[in-house]
């Protein structure tokens, strides 16, 4: 019987991990979904660069052009661009960061101890890497890309976290407007929009 109620036991305590892992997981790639991301994720890791001091880049990253790839090659093919930009990202990534699908074609990640410099460097490598996902593209004038925006989070400012992400949504959709397939970093907060770095 004491062995009976250990494994129910255990059955129950793995079945609500399951639960718990997939109430904060997307289904298709297994990242962070939205919910968990701006809930728990997100004012955790602030909290613990508050106490640092460290600073940190939010990513925002949209596909260029996916709807195209499901319009011309189906919904299976636009699945596969999907989980090859989940693995495009996880190999730019380093232990710890957290990678986040934020629905559809939108992922975002955030990189805890990114200075400017190297945050600009890892959007760079991430617009070169994103190269490949032209093998997907629905049709030559419509190639799939990546455009990215960055905002970089320094704790010492004091800067609410709901204007860091405008921050980074606004310089993503700003590269959008001036034709795709490019980054841009956020003006830091405060500053005026014109000032922000476009590449």
């Amino acid at each position: 019987d004491v062995a009976n109620q250990l494994g129910i036991a255990n059955e129950q305590i793995t079945n609500h991990e399951r639960i718990l892992n997939l109430s904060r997981t997307d289904a298709m790639t297994g990242l962070l979904n939205r919910r968990a991301f701006f809930e728990i994720e997100l004012p955790r890791r602030v909290a613990r660069l508050e106490r640092t001091g460290q600073k940190a880049s939010l990513y925002y990253l949209d596909m260029d052009n996916f709807k195209m790839v499901n319009d011309v090659h189906g919904h299976q093919r636009g699945d596969d661009a999907i989980l090859f930009l989940r693995d495009m990202l996880m190999e730019h990534s380093r232990p710890g960061d957290a990678i986040v699908r934020l629905g559809g074609d939108e992922f975002a990640m955030w990189l805890d101890g990114m200075e400017g410099e190297v945050t600009e460097k890892r959007a760079k490598a991430l617009l070169e890497a994103s190269k490949a996902l032209e093998e997907f593209s629905g049709d030559a004038d419509h190639p799939l890309g990546l455009s990215i925006g960055v905002a970089l989070f320094d704790p010492s400012v004091g800067e609410d976290l709901s204007d860091l992400l405008v921050r980074a949504d606004e310089a993503m959709y700003a590269v959008k407007k001036a034709g795709k397939g490019g980054y841009r970093l956020a003006a830091p907060p405060g500053a005026s929009r014109p000032g922000e770095k476009d590449t």
